[in-house]
């Protein structure tokens, strides 16, 4: 059951503003992706910082985010920006007990929410892991998983945070097909099978 309220992310202003950035600074295309209306969870590969900026700009509906603890308490003097812009903060791979129950509830109130399943920027061979809280959420909703997939852009360092956002870019996104998981789905079986399922879809999206 879903309870429509307003739009939880960035508002028509931020994302005006991200627009022109990612359009003239990473060179994304203008042609804007079309969302369905209602819950939606997006996953993606994760190249960089800029990657949440660059799928906001190539879709028409706001995202709100799930992103890292560690880097949403250390980046301290944007946090008002990430609270503006909808972000819950997570530990990959750990307990994440409020922050699931927090995606849960946003998703279910007719928001789309992306996260990025390998759960870190960069690694070192792409796409390989993948976390299963996509699967997990979409279990919990009965939201669609839409998979897109990022090229073009300066890969993260591990050291030079801001360097993706101040080199200038050929940034792509491109969109694979939505995946709909069945009603009633449960056990630990299921996700793996499923977070495999969605590493695939990941992976046959064309760069």
């Amino acid at each position: 059951m879903t309870h429509e309220g307003e739009p939880r992310g960035a508002n028509r202003f931020f994302r005006m503003l991200n627009r022109g950035y990612c359009r003239f600074w990473q060179q994304l295309a203008s042609k804007v992706r079309v969302l369905p209306d209602g819950p939606l969870i997006m996953v993606g590969n994760h190249r960089a910082g800029v990657d949440p900026l660059l799928i906001q700009a190539a879709v028409n509906r706001p995202l709100c985010f799930l992103m890292d603890r560690e880097y949403y308490q250390a980046i301290w003097y944007a946090r008002w920006l990430f609270d503006a812009c909808g972000v819950i903060p997570v530990k990959p791979g750990g307990a994440n007990r409020y922050a699931l129950s927090n995606a849960i509830e946003v998703i279910r109130q007719g928001n789309a929410l992306c996260l990025f399943p390998e759960g870190a920027a960069n690694p070192d061979i792409p796409l390989e892991r993948i976390f299963p809280g996509a699967v997990i959420l979409a279990m919990e909703t009965g939201a669609p998983i839409l998979p897109f997939r990022i090229t073009g852009t300066w890969p993260f360092d591990h050291v030079h945070l801001w360097h993706s956002f101040l080199r200038r870019g050929r940034a792509s996104v491109r969109f694979g097909a939505p995946i709909l998981l069945p009603e009633g789905l449960s056990g630990k079986e299921t996700i793996r099978t499923w977070t495999a399922i969605m590493k695939q879809a990941l992976l046959d999206v064309k760069g």
